[in-house]
């Protein structure tokens, strides 16, 4: 019945290269907007005519939109809006006069446009500063949006449609996977949200089918229709939505062009497949409900060759059908009736259309030079090959390696122990054994690169090194490749970034590339910092600073490590009021599994490092019990539960993404608990919210002054600032502060300034501290240089990246203190780590690991490994580790049948990267080296090496398991002389520094007293355990006396004396009574008797001796006293002496020797 025939066309000759992106029917024509952000009005009977009108649009035109002004007749006004931020307004019935022009709020870019009749206009915005925009305007005033919606979407807003009936209703769809409708009439934003449609997945289109139904379409393909809520005040139960699935699947396409409306009821939906050459037009019809009728679709064979169709529309007074593709065609096609032999019938009698198309002309990647020859520079197979990879992996997204769970283990376990059976007919011409098939967008992507490669394209060699290197779009990694792309372009003209990857290369071998060698790595390294690449400047401090590839030199590491840190810091000063925010990407691996031993093996994880759990601890909870039981405890009026969870979602944290949203819902929840919309304190007894209130509201203030989850507003923001100082909150403080040293919606004024940020900082708050400090160091005096170093280094205890700065700074130039060459480097490096999203791969490796893709995660890892980063080498390391059970697994018995890829298997260069670890005092890492020299891996056996990694992790930082290891070191001789004394003690030694050692040394101590019994009983050469004496305190004889009396049972537990004590013939004691104390007591009152009686012996022996010795002196006086006279004073003094001689008294030294001479 129906043929459609291509009558015409038109492409964009000058700038060679040039993409159409959209088209719409206007009173004047045809109006197009381009690549090269032009707008081109064309009239529809002479396409291949020059064009009626061309008009310089946006930069970076994204939009293009046609709107009745009146209401009344075709479109006439023209409106263009671009990444520029700037929606502009054209009327092409007047050359292309500009009528009127709006930006969006910061210009942030904008990806959806909409206008209604008669005079609406609304905008989409990309995400920008975690914002993503709907504004509405009236086109008959552009001064401002009328209406402005900035909560509603958490992403790109991607879509924006008027409903077709009535103007105020508002459609959006946005990679959030949400669509909204919006009641455009109402101001604020949580009253106008009419209705929320969750799709599920990112949307790509979205619009209304009738005045109550409506359609969304995924950037993977998935189709679903909805229904409108028109009584939602009523309580009726919204109606379910209709989900078809994946339409390339259901209709055998590869791709959606859109969705249109049609005059009849139905719509059109336009299914493009590019590796068939085709497009088809399928209707969807209402019977109801909405269904596809593929029977019935029209093919346009040929369609636009391998080009993938943007988009499509009708031109119903010409019977015609508009289409186009990427690059620059727009055929024409239209429908004519037939009543010839074209048509045939289908088996039930109806008519079926004959297609007869005539092919697109083909598109020659050629530039044309103004003397009519044409020059090849692979500019437009760079573009069409971009489109090819960035649509493939938007609709293939990498997949996921995670770990099996357990069904999964067990029947991947299963099938394993199956046996293996394998089919294979002979292989066909010409293929390779281990070659994989590319997807067919892939391939052709794959080979317009390699053909703009050919002419030495820089963005196709770029291009093809990184898809070979990191294996993107289902293309397997090629090393070798990468290394010959890569060095091809930095050999070409000089690329840092491709200088970059080769110095990677080269420093780590990736892949079997290239051979290690630091010294062609530094090499590279350097020319790419001199080209510009911030990382690898930071490369080359690290290498200079420990001395990789080149002598140490602290003075050359501190000339690149500040370039660094001045980049960070300039990117750190370029956010909102107050610097960057982040949430810190590095961590270490190992630590999540108890760290590099397991848990409490690990130094990370024993002794005073680990986990100190009590019974409301939370030390070992997950983050989303934590989130679970606030939010419990925040629903059951609990107002610092409350708090907490708005500072977790302000600040983010590890597995956590900021979220601005819900933190200013959680702090506005607090405040409002304190405060009436006015501002008046409400009055409550409960107990501590008025300092809990006041630290939200300067969570609240610093949102309204950074416009983090809200519009930014410095009146707002000095508004609740004000709340919180009233009650001395220390963010208020600073905050206010910070608006008047920069005149942030008040005058400047540094004394003010000044004044609020002191009492901050006499709060101990860093970000304050570190504004002090720099008003203090403006001022240059000696003195006020020492106040500011003292600020500075307050704050450098919370690690404060500007502290650091200003410290290195200081240092480095020698000011107010000597210069220290190894402390500025020490701070310069720290400033660039902290810079982590602008220098570190962290983010990209965390991502691939928790996705199971060990190999990219190893990759990226080390990237900031080899920046200097101590997490990063200790994370290489640890994925490279094979050392990490003591007990091998049969192949056949492992869950896991799949070996670990030869990128894994590196131990050399596992080992290097614990060396580097270890120097930047990871203990476990130190530890780990000794295992590698102990047991050769990646090197050849060095013990004594181990012993000395073992005991350098030991002497300062007290490993238990270094400790460990040097005692099996000494009981067995391996690389130490066997001693088992040496052993016990460092046995011992070990259990002391971590009580969770029990089990293991109580069981290798007692193996090693049986060797040591053997020892002994041999007479063998070898040191046995020998007992250590047990140091007694000295008392005196009225201290022991008085501690006998005191407490007799003090010396039952000594084992001095031999426990068996009692006659052999003695029968058991207690045997005519209970048997439970009396041997107890018979055996203590013998022995108390015993000890009286030679006790008592004693002090009669002393008292025997004592009056023999003032015998003889008597003798011995008396006969001085015939040769003369003893003085009376002396007599006096000897006579008061008493029973024992008194310290001082030169008998005394004597009488406690035992009278030795006398």
């Amino acid at each position: 019945m129906y043929s459609l025939n291509t009558t015409s066309s038109f492409h964009v000759a000058s700038p060679a290269g040039t993409y159409v992106y959209d088209i719409v029917p206007v009173a004047a024509g045809l109006a197009a907007i381009s690549s090269d952000d032009s707008l081109r009005l064309l009239d529809p009977l002479a396409l291949n005519a020059r064009p009626v009108n061309e008009i310089k649009v946006n930069a970076d035109v994204t939009c293009l939109k046609a709107v009745s002004v009146g209401g009344e007749g075709d479109a006439q006004i023209v409106c263009t809006a671009g990444r520029d931020g700037r929606v502009a307004l054209w009327d092409p019935r007047r050359s292309g006069a500009k009528v009127g022009e709006v930006r969006t709020e910061g210009n942030a870019p904008i990806l959806s446009l909409a206008c209604s009749s008669p005079y609406v206009l609304a905008a989409g915005t990309e995400l920008t500063n975690h914002q993503a925009s709907v504004s509405v305007w009236d086109m008959r005033d552009l001064k401002a949006p009328t209406v402005q919606y900035i909560e509603s979407h958490s992403d790109d807003v991607t879509e924006l449609q008027f409903h077709p009936t009535r103007s105020q209703i508002l459609l959006s769809g946005s990679t959030d996977g949400l669509v909204n409708i919006f009641n455009t009439t109402i101001t604020d934003e949580e009253d106008a949200l009419h209705q929320t449609i969750n799709h599920g997945a990112s949307i790509s289109h979205a619009n209304f089918l009738n005045e109550v139904d409506i359609f969304a379409v995924s950037h993977d393909e998935k189709f679903s229709t909805y229904k409108l809520v028109t009584n939602p005040e009523e309580g009726v139960e919204e109606p379910l939505p209709l989900h078809h699935g994946d339409v390339r699947e259901l209709l055998g396409g590869e791709y959606v062009a859109n969705v249109l409306r049609r005059p009849d009821g139905g719509a059109v939906i336009g299914v493009g497949t590019h590796s068939r050459e085709s497009f088809d037009l399928i209707q969807l019809i209402n019977n109801p409900p909405w269904a596809f009728s593929p029977e019935s679709k029209v093919t346009l064979p040929g369609a636009h060759g391998s080009e993938i169709v943007r988009s499509f529309c009708f031109l119903d007074s010409h019977q015609t059908v508009l289409t186009f593709f990427l690059p620059f065609i727009y055929p024409i096609v239209f429908a004519q009736v037939h009543d010839d032999t074209d048509t045939t019938v289908t088996a039930d009698g109806s008519p079926q259309p004959s297609v007869a198309a005539q092919s697109p002309t083909p598109q020659q990647p050629l530039h044309e030079q103004a003397d009519g020859r044409r020059k090849i520079d692979g500019t437009e197979q760079v573009d069409k090959a971009l489109f090819f990879l960035r649509r493939y992996e938007r609709l293939h997204p990498r997949p996921s390696r995670k770990p099996l769970g357990l069904l999964g283990a067990l029947g991947n376990y299963l099938l394993s122990l199956m046996p293996q059976f394998s089919a294979q007919g002979p292989a066909s011409e010409g293929s390779v054994e281990g070659h994989r098939e590319l997807p067919g967008p892939v391939a052709d992507a794959v080979r317009l690169l390699e053909e703009a490669a050919q002419v030495n394209n820089p963005d196709a060699i770029f291009l093809l090194a990184e898809i070979h290197f990191y294996g993107n779009f289902s293309v397997p990694p090629d090393y070798s490749e990468a290394f010959r792309r890569y060095h091809q372009l930095a050999s070409m003209d000089g690329n840092s970034s491709a200088q970059h990857m080769l110095g990677f290369m080269y420093a780590t071998g990736v892949g079997g590339a290239v051979e290690q060698d630091q010294a062609k790595s530094l090499l590279y390294h350097t020319f790419a910092a001199e080209g510009g690449s911030v990382k690898s400047e930071m490369t080359v401090a690290f290498r200079y600073h420990v001395g990789i590839g080149v002598a140490q030199s602290c003075n050359t590491a501190v000339k690149h490590y500040k370039k660094v840190a001045d980049k960070a810091i300039e990117w750190f000063r370029s956010g909102p009021p107050g610097g960057m925010a982040w949430v810190p990407d590095s961590y270490r691996l190992a630590d999540e599994d108890g760290g590099v031993y397991g848990e409490g093996a690990s130094f990370s994880s024993s002794g005073n490092n680990r986990n100190k759990a009590g019974v409301n601890s939370d030390a070992h909870a997950a983050l989303d019990d934590v989130l679970e039981y606030l939010d419990l405890m925040s629903r059951k009026g609990d107002f610092k539960a409350t708090f907490s969870l708005g500072r977790i979602h302000y600040d983010g944290q590890k597995g956590l993404a900021r979220n601005m949203k819900s933190a200013k819902w959680y702090f506005m929840k607090v405040a409002k608990l304190y405060w009436t919309r006015n501002g008046q304190i409400i009055e409550s007894e409960k107990q501590g919210l008025e300092k809990i209130a006041t630290k939200a509201a300067g969570y609240l203030g610093r949102m309204f002054m950074r416009g983090e989850g809200v519009e930014q507003s410095f009146e707002k923001a000095q508004i609740w600032f004000q709340r919180g100082i009233k009650s001395g909150d220390a963010g208020s403080q600073y905050g206010m502060g910070l608006m008047y040293l920069e005149g942030l919606g008040v005058p400047k004024n540094s004394v003010k300034a000044q004044e609020y940020l002191k009492t901050a900082a006499d709060q101990d708050y860093s970000p304050a501290q570190v504004a002090l400090g720099a008003l203090f160091l403006d001022q240059g005096t000696t003195a006020d240089i020492q106040v500011a170093t003292k600020y500075f280094e307050l704050a450098a205890r919370y690690g404060h990246i500007e502290s650091y700065y200003y410290l290195a700074e200081l240092i480095e130039q020698g000011i107010g203190k000597e210069r220290s060459c190894g402390l500025a480097a020490m701070y310069y490096k720290s400033v660039a780590e902290k810079a982590e999203p602008l220098l570190s791969s962290f983010a990209e490796a965390n991502e691939a690991y928790e996705n199971g893709d060990h190999e990219l995660a190893l990759i990226d890892f080390m990237f900031a490994a080899e920046q200097g980063y101590e997490k990063g080498q200790a994370n290489v390391a640890y994925l490279l580790d094979q050392q990490k059970s003591k007990w091998a697994i049969p192949s056949w018995l492992s869950l896991n049948s799949i070996p670990r890829p030869p990128l894994l298997r590196n131990g050399a260069l596992a080992l290097i990267y614990w060396t580097r670890s270890a120097k930047q005092s990871n203990i476990d890492s130190l530890v780990k080296m000794g295992d590698y020299y102990l047991e050769g891996i990646g090197t050849q056996v060095d013990l004594e090496k181990a012993a000395s990694c073992y005991t350098a992790a030991c002497e300062y930082h007290q490993s238990a398991q270094a400790l460990y290891n040097l005692a099996w070191m000494h009981e067995n001789g391996v690389g130490l002389t066997q001693d088992f004394h040496l052993a016990k003690r460092y046995y011992d030694l070990a259990l002391e520094t971590n009580e969770e050692a029990y089990l293991p040394v109580t069981l290798s101590l007692l193996k090693l007293r049986l060797r040591s019994a053997w020892n002994t009983l041999t007479q063998g050469s070898i040191n046995s355990i020998q007992d250590e004496p047990t140091p007694k305190k000295q008392w005196s004889m009225s201290e022991w006396i008085s501690n006998f009396l005191r407490d007799d049972h003090m010396y039952y537990g000594d084992a001095d004396y031999d426990d068996n004590y009692l006659p052999e013939n003695d029968p058991m004691p207690g045997g005519d009574a209970d048997g439970m104390y009396d041997d107890i007591i018979d055996d203590g009152l013998v022995e108390s008797i015993l000890i009286i009686v030679l006790a008592a012996a004693l002090v009669f022996l002393i008292y025997y001796r004592q009056q023999r010795q003032q015998a003889h002196r008597r003798g011995q006086e008396a006969g001085a006293a015939q040769n003369g006279v003893v003085p009376e004073g002396q007599q006096q003094q000897r006579q008061n002496n008493g029973l024992f001689p008194q310290p001082g008294d030169p008998e005394f030294g004597q009488w406690v020797a035992g009278g030795v001479g006398h």
